[in-house]
């Protein structure tokens, strides 16, 4: 365009020279007239190529913007990948990685792994694409069940946000709220309140007892019959055999919860939450305790399995070894054999723990445990020292605790027994005299 322009004015003075040359310098002669219209002639031939030249470089310059918004384009596409092309593709990086982990496993310990899993030993290759379906097939199963547990956290919390303030005041204070506090923080303490009281996993029991309820409802009778009659229930009504083959089915685990088991031992380690945080960021604290929980209920079964065990242990054991057992850690052994039994376990469980606690204050700074052992007005010392000062100190304080419990237990008997001597009218009148609320008989 700016050579168009530059190509017009020059003709422009062109032309206004024109008359000059013809009325102001004829003296010049014939010689320069012409030499005057060969030029313009020439520039009038070399205007029209110019423009072709123009018109081809602005066609080439649009054809470049146009590949550049395409390949930007194309390049926001890529980098906009949907969550399910994400999921997709990281499945089948996980899976092309296990393939290849399996394959590079030796066959008798494939075979270990495979019948482990509940699966058939066979060739080397049916066991590694039969483990990695059945490890895929898990991670399904989890994934769904995170999903799930997202759906209610965030049900629950549009529940709670849709009450009005007066109603969720009532609700927070019978929670324990106290003092000023905004809407936000009083549904960020019914959450987890609610997430405490396993609000979580009866929401998810119940969403599956639904589904599996109207499952049955759609039912035929006589379906329904041959179902009562495989699992051993007794059918009358079509209501009662649906509530009872839902009843049956709980009992047997059938809507707990997936879980795959975690190699990895990780610390659990809740995040502060505060009530100012976005929506999204609390549901992920909540998931985020959700899964601390899951860990501790893991732990505390693994404890109760350990317990078992050593309760196994010790009954394999004699009355007289298990005499000589407790006599040796200074108890009375008395009593039939599951006393000592439990007497011995017992005393196994407080050597555990005295074990562990004492680990963890050998792993304690020096400095951190000299200001523990200060501020109960302890000596202190060598490390070494300390910790035994310490564990002293504690079973000090165990055994005043026992001494203390064995009172109140006297105190709430002798009390007890002097109103058990009170006739109802009595004890009608005491009650009414506090406020309590009147039983039927005396007790």
């Amino acid at each position: 365009r700016a050579l168009s322009l530059a190509m017009a004015i020059q003709k422009r003075k062109a032309v206004a020279k024109s008359p000059g040359q013809l009325f102001n310098k004829r003296s010049r002669g014939g010689a320069a007239s012409s030499s005057s219209s060969k030029s313009q002639a020439k520039e009038e031939k070399q205007e029209p190529h110019a423009e072709e030249q123009e018109a081809e470089e602005n066609h080439e310059a649009e054809e470049e913007e146009a590949e550049g918004v395409d390949e930007g384009q194309e390049e926001e596409a890529e980098e906009e990948e949907s969550e399910e092309d994400r999921l997709k593709r990281e499945e089948e990086e996980t899976t092309a990685a296990r393939k290849k982990e399996l394959k590079a496993m030796p066959v008798a310990d494939l075979k270990e792994l495979a019948t482990g899993k509940g699966l058939e030993a066979g060739k080397k290759e049916d066991m590694v694409i039969a483990v990695v379906e059945h490890e895929a097939q898990a991670r399904a199963a989890q994934r769904a069940h995170q999903a799930k547990i997202r759906e209610v956290l965030v049900k629950k919390k549009e529940a709670l946000e849709a009450l009005s303030f007066p109603e969720l005041k009532d609700l927070s204070v019978a929670a324990g709220a106290k003092g000023m506090m905004a809407k936000p923080a009083r549904v960020e303490l019914l959450l987890k309140q609610w997430q405490d009281d396993d609000g979580v996993d009866k929401a998810i029991a119940q969403l599956a007892r639904d589904a599996r309820e109207a499952e049955l409802v759609a039912m035929d009778k006589v379906a329904l019959q041959k179902l009562c009659n495989k699992s051993g229930v007794e059918c009358f009504v079509k209501e009662v055999i649906v509530e009872r083959i839902v009843k049956d089915e709980s009992a047997k685990g059938c809507f707990a919860r997936p879980s795959l088991v975690e190699d990895e031992d990780e610390e659990a380690a809740q995040p502060a939450s505060k009530s100012g945080k976005k929506a999204g960021d609390m549901v992920e604290a909540l998931l985020a305790n959700e899964a601390n929980r899951k860990r501790e209920r893991e732990q505390k079964k693994q404890e109760e399995d350990a317990a078992a065990s050593k309760r196994k242990e010790f009954r394999a054991m004699s009355m007289e070894e298990l005499k000589k057992l407790i006599s040796a850690k200074g108890k009375e052994a008395t009593g039939k054999k599951e006393d000592l039994v439990e007497a011995a376990f017992a005393i196994s469980v407080q050597e555990d723990a005295a074990a562990a606690k004492k680990a963890k204050l050998k792993s304690m700074d020096i400095d951190k445990l000299k200001q523990r052992l200060a501020s109960k007005g302890l000596p202190t010392g060598k490390k070494e020292a300390m910790i035994a000062t310490w564990l002293a100190h504690e079973a000090k304080i165990k055994e005043a605790a026992q001494a203390w419990e064995f009172k109140v237990g006297e105190v709430l008997e002798k009390k007890r027994a002097e109103l058990e001597e009170k006739t109802a009218s009595e004890l009608k009148e005491l009650c009414a005299a506090k406020s309590l609320k009147l039983g039927v008989g005396k007790q």
